[in-house]
C-alpha cells in the first residue's frame, strides 16, 4: 500500500509541476495577442482545468490501488481457506474463532458458523483448558510449535494433533493463526 500512495504522491507532484511550467509558458506566449483580463480568465480556467483533472486521476489511480489491494488480498484469503490443513484465526484474549478454513471444517465436522459461535476450548478435553490458558499466554511474536494435544470432532472422537501456531496482530487485539496436522495415527503407533 505504501507503494501505491507513493506512485500516487509522485504522479501528482510531477504532473503539478508541469502543469505549472507549460501551461504558464504558453499562456505567457500568448497574452501578448490577448487583453489583460482575459488572460486572467485563462489563467482562472487553467487551475480549475488541473483540479479537476488531477481529481480525476487522482481518483483512478486510487481506484487502481484499491483494485490490486483487494485482488492480493483475495489471493491470500484463498491461500488460506484452501490450504489443505486445518487452520483457524483466534481471538488471543477470548479465545473465540474468527476464520476458520475449509480443512477445519471438513476435519472437525464443524460448519464455519457453529465455529465461529464456539472458541478454542470447545475442541479440546476439559483437563486441557487451564495447559491451553498458560500456553497461549507464553506464545511469541515467532512460530510457536505447541506439541501435540488432543482435539474433540463434533462427534465427540478424540484426534491426536500437532499445533503450531504465530501471532497476528490486527487492530488493538491480538489474533492467533493456528493449524493443526494430525498425527493421530503416528501416535497410535508409539503404543
Amino acid at each position: 500500500m505504501r507503494s501505491g500512495a507513493f506512485k500516487i504522491a509522485t504522479i501528482y507532484t510531477v504532473a503539478g509541476l508541469l502543469w505549472i511550467a507549460l501551461s504558464d509558458k504558453i499562456l505567457n506566449w500568448a497574452s501578448g495577442a490577448m487583453d489583460v483580463s482575459f488572460v486572467l480568465f485563462i489563467s482562472s480556467i487553467k487551475g480549475f482545468a488541473y483540479v479537476f483533472l488531477t481529481g480525476f486521476i487522482l481518483y483512478r489511480l486510487i481506484l487502481y490501488y484499491h483494485s490490486q489491494l483487494e485482488e492480493s488480498e483475495k489471493q491470500y484469503r484463498s491461500y488460506f481457506e484452501a490450504n489443505p490443513s486445518p487452520m483457524w484465526i483466534y481471538n488471543r484474549r477470548t479465545f473465540n474463532f474468527t476464520a476458520v478454513n475449509n480443512a477445519a471444517i471438513a476435519k472437525y465436522g464443524y460448519t464455519l458458523d457453529e465455529f465461529k459461535s464456539m472458541t478454542i476450548l470447545d475442541i479440546r478435553p476439559k483437563a486441557d483448558i487451564g495447559k491451553v490458558h498458560t500456553v497461549v499466554k507464553n506464545l511469541t511474536n515467532t512460530y510457536n510449535d505447541s506439541g501435540i494435544w488432543t482435539h474433540l470432532k463434533k462427534d465427540g472422537t478424540p484426534i491426536q494433533v500437532r499445533i503450531t501456531s504465530h501471532i497476528i496482530t490486527s487492530g488493538k487485539e491480538d489474533h492467533i493463526m493456528a493449524m493443526a496436522t494430525d498425527v493421530t495415527e503416528s501416535e497410535n503407533k508409539k503404543f
